[in-house]
């Protein structure tokens, strides 16, 4: 499984492996699971190229794609 950090503040998406020490998912007053609010979400995806393709459909312009660096998801 995939996560994708969608954060709104900076507009970078980045993508964790559930197993990564810096995928966190948690829900918060303003960050959702699988769901979108005022700070983005966390987005749980079975694919690398799902999360990808999400990030290109509903990503901004200015919005970074960056693959984590420690887990390195693929």
């Amino acid at each position: 499984m995939f996560w994708l950090n969608v954060d709104y503040p900076t507009w970078i998406w980045k993508l964790h492996v559930d197993s990564c020490r810096f995928c966190v998912p948690e829900e918060t007053v303003n960050k959702g699971i699988d769901e979108l609010k005022d700070h983005g979400a966390w987005m749980s995806f079975k694919s690398f190229d799902e999360a990808k393709k999400y990030f290109k459909e509903n990503s901004k312009p200015n919005s970074i794609w960056q693959p984590c660096k420690v887990c390195n998801p693929e």
